[in-house]
């Protein structure tokens, strides 16, 4: 029985991917399909233990019909096919194709590719596994101790419950009961990651549908677990991050909060490309401090990292090409409000103690290990990615704050500070190097920072124009006529600041040995804000 199913499973796995019809009745792939795990249930959506079945005693299936009446593969067939491949399997490797195969019809049953009759024969066998609770198996596989199991289990689980919002109109109410009781259970539930995996995937799914009108169904989704991600946010984040569970990525302790972090990426890429606007797509803007002062914490490395990265795609989310998400956020007030609240937080949180607590790495990470390569002389001693990262969402929150500030003495005395500040994080990282670079004045440090990362520079230099736009326009307000003097302190103060337009550009040119090739390129390229920055009034 065991070498035979999984010839079948082979075989269906075949036909699936060549997208060939299934000559059976779904009742015999649902069989096939169907996981044997003993789960012992506790309401009706978690499971408090998860047992594989053993070899010795074969796998059991639920016998049907289609199952007893299956044709045995012959001799010759299994000799030619399978003998090779059978004998290594275990009931492991025999769930691994389950789900393997669960994934794989969830994304042909979709696919426009394959012909209409297969594709509803897959979407009855969805029905028939629906009716076996094969989401409750799912949920008790997130719990294994096999990594590999507890992953595919939740990439099939996201794949049916997506598949079922999208065909149904409906949320599954297994997951859904599930989803609630852990997050609202944190931290005593121990299955956080594997929960938030699976929301992830679902979101993200949902995002990639070209055909699908997404905002809807993703309200759908995000609506009744709105208020309780809100208070996971409050109590994942709201902790102390001294514990030793931290400081390392492979701890279960940094593996939750990694996982949380992925959702929150994806709930902002779902904010953006969407016109929806709920409270957890909101509350890193509302409450970002939280995120900051982990960032000064003594957590992992890498979990800063991420955060850093996260809050550069929050600054950087009004700044996007697509002019209808552009409308959207001039024309909504809760989106205005929350960038200014996110602003607001980080020039509060910013400055050079807090800028100091941030590390940058002492290495680069290198493909196939952390040491340079002998004789290479060209990498700094420090995470080039995260210090233009972080200098990007201090700069773009100068901006977004001091354009909706009324008056020049409002901004004159922060800029100079929080530019201050900045120039002499960017110099004690820079000189500390194995590349020191010298300088003449401050505006060279913009192209010195930024000038490998093409689309960063663009928009920091445009963040610093429109600052110094800002600035310059106030000042002619409050006085028609200028005295020398009174020019000549303005003068000093936007070079001393690191943000004369004239000179960033010049020093761009000479990075680039005034190629006008490198200029072209720039103008005609889609890939950053170049012509969005020379175009700027």
């Amino acid at each position: 029985m065991f070498i035979m199913k999984i010839c079948l499973l082979q075989q269906l796995y075949k036909d699936v991917l060549a997208g060939v019809p299934l000559a059976k009745e779904s009742h015999h792939y649902t069989s096939l399909l169907n996981l044997c795990v003993e789960q012992s249930l506790e309401g009706d959506e978690s499971c408090n233990r998860m047992h594989l079945p053993s070899t010795n005693g074969g796998i059991r299936i639920h016998q049907d019909t289609d199952m007893s009446d299956a044709v045995v593969p012959t001799t010759d067939d299994t000799s030619n096919s399978f003998a090779n491949v059978s004998s290594s399997f275990c009931p492991r490797e025999v769930m691994l194709l389950q789900l393997t195969l669960i994934k794989m019809m969830v994304a042909k049953a979709e696919s426009q590719e394959i012909e209409v009759n297969t594709r509803q024969k897959y979407c009855e066998i969805f029905v028939l596994l629906n009716e076996s609770k094969i989401d409750s198996k799912l949920i008790c596989l997130l719990d294994s101790s096999d990594q590999l199991l507890s992953h595919m289990a939740s990439e099939s689980l996201a794949s049916l419950v997506y598949f079922q919002l999208k065909e149904e109109n409906m949320v599954n109410v297994t997951w859904l009961t599930f989803s609630l009781k852990t997050l609202s259970g944190f931290p005593v539930n121990t299955q956080i990651a594997e929960c938030l995996w699976t929301l992830t995937a679902i979101i993200k799914d949902i995002l990639k549908d070209e055909v699908l009108s997404g905002a809807g169904i993703l309200k759908k989704l995000l609506a009744p677990l709105d208020a309780v991600l809100e208070g996971f946010y409050d109590s994942i984040l709201f902790h102390h991050f001294d514990s030793h569970h931290y400081t390392s990525p492979y701890s279960k302790a940094a593996n939750n909060l990694i996982s949380f972090i992925d959702l929150l990426e994806a709930l902002l890429a779902s904010r953006t490309e969407l016109e929806l606007l709920l409270r957890c797509q909101r509350v890193l803007f509302l409450k970002v401090s939280y995120v900051l002062n982990l960032i000064s914490s003594s957590v992992h490395y890498l979990i800063k990292k991420k955060l850093i990265m996260l809050l550069k795609k929050c600054v950087l989310s009004e700044s996007r090409e697509d002019a209808v998400s552009r409308s959207l956020f001039l024309e909504n007030p809760s989106l205005y409000e929350d960038m200014l609240a996110l602003s607001t937080a980080v020039l509060q949180t910013v400055n050079l103690t807090w800028l100091n607590q941030v590390p940058l790495g002492e290495k680069a990470n290198y493909f196939g290990g952390s040491e340079a390569v002998p004789g290479d002389d060209n990498q700094g001693g420090y995470d080039q990615t995260v210090l233009r990262a972080l200098s990007l969402v201090v700069l773009k929150a100068l901006e977004f704050k001091f354009q909706n500030s009324a008056t020049e003495a409002e901004i004159k005395g922060d800029f100079h500070s929080f530019m201050s500040q900045l120039l002499m994080f960017w110099r004690s990282h820079v000189n500390s190097s194995a590349q020191s670079h010298p300088f003449v004045h401050h505006c060279e440090w913009l192209s010195l920072i930024f000038i490998e990362q093409d689309d960063d520079m663009w928009e920091a230099a445009k963040a610093l124009l429109l600052i110094y736009l800002k600035l310059d326009r106030l000042r002619h307000d409050a006085a028609a006529n200028l005295s020398q003097k009174e020019e000549e302190t303005w003068n000093f103060l936007i070079h001393a600041s690191g943000c004369n337009p004239h000179c960033i550009f010049l020093s761009f040119l000479e990075k680039i040995a005034f190629d006008s090739t490198v200029l072209l390129d720039f103008l005609i390229s889609s890939e950053t804000c170049f012509l969005e920055y020379l175009a700027t009034p």
